[in-house]
């Protein structure tokens, strides 16, 4: 998958994170990042191809490759990221992250763990972020119970939350498990249509959301909007929206789910709740000195 024109940059501005209820704290680009580490992954490597660039990669098997948003690579290269290079993430509301040896980084004092691997806000996408062949940053669904199959990236995309039985949003990682400092009764009802149950679903850092389907489980009141949203990608898709799909259903195949689970969109941030991007509060210390034990390379 080719390279796209360098149309995205790092914007230096401050966001606001949720520490408990009733409390947040404002965060600026290089402060240590008080909250739980998560979005979509991306490194950003040294390729012979394409020089500096920004890969996404799923087990070696495929990826896609395009220029890094501007001011990025300087300031991983600041904040201590060896050489500027590495692993970062993008949140539900586009703030990036990245990981940083403690003995390189200016700020450790100020961070929740002093040793191992540091979480540190770098700032937010702004500009055009996407890829040439595919994208993640699709048009909006025409109503808010509407579905088509998800052809963006399938793997290691957005935030991943659970959908739990009491109507909660709740971020996991390992044995930690915080719930979102804010209501989402809305999009827990769009999800709970097609996955009674609960489950899985994603947000990427354009606000879209995903999750992942069993055509075999699916309610049968529903099962006509996921035949067709399935018909429609069969017929309309391209190439590389074809092979992230495929890749997809291949990769979660399983005896209970035979054909694969369906990535399935169902819908944007702005539809859902005023808006509101979910945030976990963590609300056990214990989280960030497990999260410093891993580097995320």
């Amino acid at each position: 998958m080719t390279e796209t024109p360098p149309t995205a940059s790092l914007t230096a501005v401050s966001t606001e994170v949720p520490t408990a209820a009733d409390r947040q704290v404002t965060v600026t680009p290089t402060d240590p990042w008080p909250s739980a580490y998560r979005g979509s992954r991306y490194s950003i490597i040294a390729s012979q191809s394409h020089g500096t660039a920004l890969r996404w990669s799923h087990r070696g098997e495929i990826q896609a490759l395009r220029s890094v948003p501007d001011g990025l690579h300087e300031l991983l290269r600041e904040v201590g990221k060896p050489d500027g290079y590495g692993s970062v993430r993008l949140t539900a509301s586009g703030e990036v992250l990245t990981k940083v040896p403690a003995g390189s980084y200016d700020q450790v004092g100020a961070a929740e763990v002093n040793s191992g691997y540091i979480p540190v806000y770098l700032g937010q996408i702004g500009g055009t972020f996407d890829f040439s062949d595919f994208s993640n940053d699709p048009e909006l669904l025409t109503t808010q119970s509407a579905i088509r199959v998800w052809t963006g990236l399938p793997f290691h995309h957005g935030e991943a939350w659970s959908v739990c039985s009491d109507g909660v949003l709740r971020w996991r990682w390992q044995d930690y498990q915080f719930d979102s400092a804010f209501d989402h009764d809305e999009l827990v009802a769009k999800y709970t249509q097609f996955r009674p149950e609960g489950g899985r679903l994603y947000i990427n850092e354009h606000g879209h959301i995903w999750g992942n389907l069993n055509r075999r489980t699916v309610p049968a009141e529903m099962d006509a909007a996921v035949m067709e949203a399935y018909q429609n990608w069969r017929e309309t898709a391209g190439p590389a929206a074809q092979r992230l799909v495929t890749r997809r259903l291949q990769h979660t195949e399983s005896e209970d789910a035979p054909d694969g689970l369906l990535p399935v969109y169902l819908g944007h941030l702005s539809q859902f709740d005023q808006g509101v991007a979910p945030k976990p509060i963590v609300s056990d210390q214990r989280y960030f000195v497990a999260a410093a034990r891993d580097a995320d390379q």
